[in-house]
């Protein structure tokens, strides 16, 4: 495909993104202390080590933090993997539960609840800050948990998706066992050695600009969405392509609109199960539009006036901070640099 290239009036520049949601960490991944193998046992036997639980996508948390675990409190089965130091300079390990292991651990708060109970009469019984332990799924705790908890929750979270679905060798079919601290899968027949995958994919904002200066910025309708939720367009980067064909080419493709000068402002784990969301803005030649009617069912052009009178009104529905998507439109609403 070729990319016409015209002259278009220029948008305001939008700032590079701060760290938020999903992109906060203060862990110090320190590989060099994951050691050569999946047993960790000689990092649980340093001082101050522990641990916080994940389960298909979900994590034990209370009052507001990970729910820490020792050694002895850790179930058998699952899969073990190192983190890194916290800020004190201590290990921590997450373990990501098998459904037995799961089991077990939900028997052990029951039996602790019995024991209990009048500890957590007067506490919050919902939400993040629930006394009692409870399981939270990642995507609704991401902008509430401080940046140690969300920085060991997105890797736990994103390293055991990949070895639930990864416990074969693609090259001869043999089962893989992990290795070096959790964060190679090998074969143990032929030595070879494999790595968590990452999807890299691209979202952007799109604007075009009138003459008078007035910006409107293009947003999409997924297929399988309601029919008043858009949000920015997105797409996989593919082999052998750059990030910034990737922009131009995955808005051709989904919305037909030609884009020019595409540019970087910031980037987020996206651990659903794989992907690194990598935020742009681009300029766009026309408003002439054309959506591909398969991925993408209707796009719109908004001013900063009209999406935000239709998010108040509740006509459309947009993105939340939790996403780089909110995140890229809050930015472009508060009008850029």
């Amino acid at each position: 495909m070729s990319v016409r290239f015209a002259i278009v009036d220029t948008m305001r520049p939008l700032p590079l993104l701060e760290p938020a949601s999903l992109a906060r960490s203060s862990v110090r991944r320190n590989h060099l202390s994951r050691g050569t193998d999946g047993d960790l046992s000689a990092v649980w036997a340093r001082s101050g080590t522990r641990g916080v639980l994940a389960h298909r996508g979900y994590l034990l948390i209370a009052s507001g933090h990970l729910v820490t675990v020792t050694a002895d409190q850790v179930p058998e089965g699952g899969t073990q993997i190192y983190l890194g130091i916290d800020p004190d300079g201590a290990d921590r390990i997450g373990i990501d539960l098998d459904d037995a292991g799961r089991s077990a651990v939900d028997a052990r708060l029951a039996a602790e609840r019995d024991r209990d109970a009048e500890d957590f009469l007067d506490g919050p019984t919902t939400g993040i800050h629930v006394t009692e332990p409870t399981w939270l799924d990642l995507r609704h705790v991401a902008t509430e948990l401080d940046d140690l908890d969300i920085g060991l929750a997105c890797s736990l979270v994103a390293v055991g998706n990949w070895h639930r679905t990864h416990t074969h060798s693609p090259r001869n079919g043999s089962p893989t066992r992990p290795a070096v601290g959790g964060w190679v899968r090998r074969d143990p027949e032929t030595g070879s050695e494999h790595f968590p995958r990452t999807d890299p994919a691209v979202i952007m904002a799109v604007v075009h600009t009138d003459g008078d200066g007035t910006e409107r910025l293009l947003l999409g309708n997924n297929a399988q969405w309601p029919a008043d939720r858009y949000s920015l367009l997105a797409g996989f980067v593919e082999p052998g392509e750059t990030l910034e064909a990737a922009v131009i080419r995955e808005v051709w493709e989904e919305a037909g609109v030609d884009c020019v000068r595409p540019v970087y402002v910031g980037s987020q784990p996206w651990p659903f199960p794989s992907s690194l969301m990598l935020g742009f803005t681009a300029e766009a030649v026309s408003r002439d539009t054309r959506a591909d009617g398969d991925e993408i069912t209707r796009v719109r052009w908004f001013t900063r006036e009209e999406l935000t009178a239709e998010t108040a009104a509740g006509t459309v529905w947009v993105p939340g901070d939790v996403s780089i998507a909110g995140q890229i439109l809050s930015a472009w609403l508060s009008g850029g640099a």
